[in-house]
């Protein structure tokens, strides 16, 4: 046997209500503010469009004044290094055709002098001693010779 069971529900109120308000929306109002959204809508996009260019241009211009600055810069070093090469080649010249004298140091020089004095004495000596049969002081045998005459002149002059 196959139990059933059967349920019954009444639905007090009634499901239909009655509008209250009858006036029905204008649909030529409505459609005339539904056509301002839309313009307002693509003046809106369209003034979107137009302010990303614009910053998409300044991006651009922004970047090209970057890479032409870039350039310039390396133009710049470029012709300084040529400069300087310039530079450094004429100051090659110029200490190469300085006497090599300036460049020795105070203290050789002196010893260099020094070191002529010494050959210098030297020599002189060896000039007397050499092959003259002179005796005793060198200077009391040469003969004496007179004082030339005073003049007017200067002395310098004379001497």
């Amino acid at each position: 046997a196959v139990n059933f069971s059967v349920t019954r529900y009444h639905i007090s109120e009634p499901c239909v209500d009655r509008e209250v308000d009858g006036e029905q929306p204008d649909a030529r109002l409505a459609a005339a503010e539904e056509g301002k959204r839309l313009e307002e809508l693509h003046r809106e996009t369209e003034r979107e469009r137009r302010e990303q260019l614009e910053k998409a241009h300044l991006r651009g211009s922004h970047a090209l004044k970057k890479v032409h600055l870039a350039q310039d810069r390396e133009r710049l070093l470029k012709e300084l290094e040529q400069m300087q090469n310039v530079d450094r080649m004429r100051r090659r010249q110029i200490v190469a055709q300085m006497p090599p004298q300036l460049f020795v140091p105070a203290y050789k020089r002196t010893e260099i002098k020094e070191e002529w004095q010494r050959e210098l004495e030297f020599a002189f000596e060896d000039m007397y001693n050499e092959d003259r049969k002179m005796k005793g002081d060198l200077i009391l045998q040469f003969e004496p010779q007179p004082l030339p005459a005073p003049s007017d002149r200067s002395q310098d002059n004379d001497l």
